[in-house]
């Protein structure tokens, strides 16, 4: 019985270590990824109906709700478009979701808010899902434009579409293709189940993630090249590589449905190429994304080649849809200095969504894409426009500071009673000052550095304030892992839990009570 308790203690002990090596890989940003969506044996996937994920990185928290359609949009009783509605339905991926952005900042919302202001009758859907290429947003028009009945369609492309229109598969989801001229290659689409148990923990994402094999790992190196890329790179270069013969000619054959549809439907339709932040920033293409860093030369690579292409194949007699550049647009305000994309994450900020939705209006304004029924209020075009140039707010931080303050502070001062209660508050103040500048500072700091750089600045930055815990600590450790040897030994693992979470904590609080320098940091962990 003593052997069986041993066991269990030893077992308990690895459990805890593992579960410690989860919460950390959470805690840096590590964590299985949150999903929204639901496999669709038509699309591949989509998002879940009523589904509700935040997502937070150094850059940006963004909270994503569903509607009962299964759209980032505001709730809908129907498809069935209410009579004289003008109807816009956007397709796209994450762009056009709004992977970075609230819906405040989002262009689509924008967009619809300044139609709305300019006294017209006119909703857009936004079908934007996360990992979409064209030719499943294309399928979404096949399998719901008779229901929505749209009046224009707005299509986003983003330059991994095109490798992505010639894949089976992305990642473990089948996916649909369309065949050059243009006729669905694939019908219903298999369900792969699931995903299991350990591709739900941190720990199993990162094992994947080194000795997994699925489409988006698979590279190759270019022709002048000094190191593999991934594939999905492959349009940026200037040599016309076989491979993506067959994946150009789908994403014609996906816009040439797309075409055909909206014909049938009589609505009209108008593509705009997302160009990637290296196309508008040659800083940003030298130093992060460009031919440094994929180990080409110069003259072998092109940022604008992706979106010149999407432009090419629209314009194309057979294809016959309306193109808009939107990088002449983009690229003034980039020299005017305005920031357009977010620095880690490869989408466009507030400041890139309201820039694109202006563009927006302005362009297809000129088109004359609304009815006459729909003529514009122009005396409510200035108010628009300057909501639409309005920031956002104070950052959602700020709250919890003050929140913090006054709750510890008030509670300080009742307390210790002794002390000046404003010198009590003041006190309060400045640690928590301290441990929101180690947490804020110190993360906008780092995710300036390139995303591999921050997180081993940010794991040295942890084993540095451990190390230092431990040196405090100095004999005290020797009696700690005495303790624990001895609860291991007597087989008391059911204790174990409980006296790892008391020493742990216990020993942190010691070390932050004897060393105010280091308090702060260890305040911070918390």
């Amino acid at each position: 019985m003593k052997a069986l308790n041993i066991v269990l203690a030893v077992v308990v002990s690895l459990v805890l270590c593992i579960l410690v090596l989860e919460g950390g890989l959470r805690l840096i940003g590590l964590g299985p990824p949150k999903t929204l969506n639901e496999f669709d044996s038509a699309l591949g996937w989509t998002k879940r109906p009523g589904a509700k994920v935040t997502r937070k990185t150094s850059e940006y928290e963004v909270t994503f709700e569903m509607n009962s359609l299964g759209m980032r949009d505001d709730e809908l009783a129907s498809p069935e478009k209410p009579a004289g509605r003008f109807r816009v339905i956007a397709l796209g991926d994450s762009f056009t979701l709004g992977f970075a952005v609230e819906r405040e900042d989002l262009f689509v919302d924008l967009l619809e808010a300044w139609w709305r202001a300019e006294g017209r009758d006119v909703e857009i859907l936004n079908t934007g899902t996360e990992g979409y290429s064209t030719d499943q947003e294309a399928r979404w028009m096949l399998e719901h434009g008779d229901e929505f009945a749209p009046d224009l369609v707005l299509l986003f492309p983003y330059e991994n579409d095109i490798y992505w229109n010639g894949q089976e598969r992305y990642q473990r989801l089948p996916k649909p293709r369309f065949n050059p001229d243009g006729t669905p290659a694939t019908g219903e689409l298999e369900d792969p189940g699931g995903r299991g148990f350990f591709s739900r923990l941190a720990i199993g994402n990162k094992l994947a993630s080194w000795f997994g094999d699925h489409p988006q790992s698979k590279t190759f190196t270019p022709r002048g090249g000094s190191k593999p890329i991934l594939e999905e790179l492959a349009p940026l270069l200037i040599e016309e590589l076989d491979f993506l013969a067959d994946p150009i000619a789908r994403t014609r054959g996906s816009l040439i449905a797309l075409k055909a549809k909206c014909d049938e439907l009589g609505a009209k339709l108008v593509i705009v190429p997302i160009p990637s932040h290296s196309s508008i920033d040659p800083d940003y293409a030298a130093e992060t994304m460009g031919p440094k860093n994929l180990g080409l030369a110069d003259e072998l690579w092109s940022p604008d080649k992706p979106v010149e292409l999407f432009l090419e194949i629209a314009r194309e007699p057979e294809v016959g849809i309306i193109a808009l550049d939107v990088r002449p647009e983009f690229r003034r305000r980039h020299d005017q200095g305005e920031k357009l994309y977010f620095d880690i994450d490869w989408h466009i900020n507030p400041a890139g969504n309201r820039a694109l939705a202006t563009f927006l209006h302005d362009q297809l304004e000129e088109l004359g894409v609304f009815p006459a029924s729909h003529a514009k209020q122009r005396d409510a075009i200035l108010a628009a426009a300057t909501d639409l140039g309005a920031g956002t707010g104070l950052p959602g931080w700020s709250k919890l500071f003050a929140a913090l303050w006054l709750i510890l502070g008030v509670s300080y001062a009742l307390y210790y009673r002794d002390e000046n209660p404003v010198l009590a508050v003041l006190k309060v103040g400045g640690m928590l000052t301290a441990i929101f500048t180690i947490a804020v500072g110190g993360t906008y700091l780092i995710g300036l550095a390139p995303p591999l750089v921050g997180k081993v600045v940010l794991v040295l930055v942890v084993l540095g304030i451990l190390g230092f815990v431990l040196y405090k600590l100095g004999d005290r450790i020797g009696t700690i892992l005495e303790l624990l040897r001895s609860f291991v030994m007597r087989g008391h693992w059911y204790l174990l839990p409980l006296v790892v979470v008391l020493l742990t904590v216990g020993s942190l609080l010691v070390v932050a009570a004897s060393s105010p320098l280091i308090a702060p940091f260890i305040y911070t962990l918390f």
